[in-house]
């Protein structure tokens, strides 16, 4: 479905986001506190402003937003924040018009790591020695990236997303594309990542926690950089999956002629994972037993398994990720694609 019929069609439709103002791209600031299970957030949108406007609709669930206001040419716009959480958005109202044309959207908000699998949630394994490890991970699809950043939280409404996290020294920050530098101060760390290309939120990701990763595999016509991640102890589970995903990729670039659109393709086991897998660009996230596998004693059915899953969210990069549906109404044509 094109950008134009899914415009078009969201015109009458009250439960979709009014298209006055759309988002160009993203950069957010995540601070995660694992302990309390919670999270404090910046953001700066770059958007577009169709028409004179007094107030931006864009979707939140379960945030505090408590600083908005526009910016452009040197000048500033407050704007007062109201939430609408039966609707799962929020209105920012402005005391004036503002005029159509593009502007950055800064906002200041805090959250909560639910421990309800979704959205951006808090989870712990015990490990070997009886130790608890606390993770915090997301899952976004369908509509719970409002749930970790204000947004226009739907498939045709694009952007770029560049992300920074800031975590504890010893642990791992994942994201969608590669850590460009890393800033520290003190007992944390600031992760910076690279700018996404242009997708829809819920294939937005980030990962924290103790996790260590199979060799580093080249793969494909660009030589996207290949590795799986798990929880210590693991590693030597994570072997077949590459293969079957390096496979992938040179498989899909040839029949598709069309490179892989990610930097990197990180695999990421995620000890408590509500779904199989999830095919954000460039960190797929997956449950344990869909993606880590002893060869040597697994069954010909398990292995089948572990393949069909990598083979089918491999696929999502390109159907699905490259190319989304308009609507929900669309996600049975996503997941026959890759499927």
């Amino acid at each position: 479905m094109s950008e134009e019929v899914s415009t078009f069609e969201s015109a009458d439709t009250p439960f979709r986001l009014p298209r006055n103002v759309t988002p160009v791209s993203y950069r957010i600031h995540l601070i995660p506190d694992l302990e309390a299970g919670t999270f404090s957030g910046t953001e700066d949108v770059l958007i577009n402003i169709h028409a004179p406007t007094r107030e931006i609709v864009l979707n939140a669930c379960e945030l505090n937003v408590d600083l908005a206001y526009l910016s452009a040419s040197g000048s500033a716009i407050c704007g007062l924040v109201e939430t609408e959480a039966d609707a799962e958005r929020i209105r920012i109202v402005f005391s004036d018009e503002v005029l159509a044309g593009e502007w950055m959207l800064h906002l200041c908000f805090i959250g909560i790591l639910s421990d309800k699998l979704h959205g951006f949630y808090r989870s712990s394994y015990t490990d070997e020695f009886g130790e608890k490890h606390l993770i915090a991970a997301t899952q976004f699809e369908a509509t719970d990236a409002r749930r970790a950043f204000p947004c226009w939280d739907e498939p045709a409404l694009k952007a770029v997303f560049q992300v920074s996290i800031t975590a504890p020294n010893d642990l791992t920050v994942l994201s969608n594309t590669r850590d460009t530098y890393t800033s520290w101060m003190g007992k944390t760390k600031t992760v910076h990542f690279e700018p996404t290309i242009r997708m829809s939120t819920y294939l937005v990701a980030f990962v924290i926690g103790d996790f260590e990763s199979s060799d580093m595999m080249f793969v494909g016509r660009n030589e996207t950089e290949l590795r799986v991640w798990c929880v210590p102890g693991k590693k030597h589970l994570t072997q077949y999956a590459q293969r079957v995903a390096a496979f992938n990729i040179a498989r899909y670039e040839k029949s598709y002629d069309c490179p892989y659109p990610g930097d990197k393709l990180d695999l990421i086991a995620i000890p408590d994972f509500a779904s199989g897998a999830m095919e954000n660009l460039g960190a797929i996230t997956f449950r344990e037993t869909a993606l880590l596998i002893d060869e040597k004693v697994a069954s010909r059915a398990e292995l089948e398994r572990v393949a069909g899953v990598v083979s089918h969210e491999n696929a999502h990069m390109w159907f699905g990720d490259l190319v989304t549906m308009g609507w929900w109404n669309g996600i049975w044509l996503n997941e026959a694609f890759a499927t």
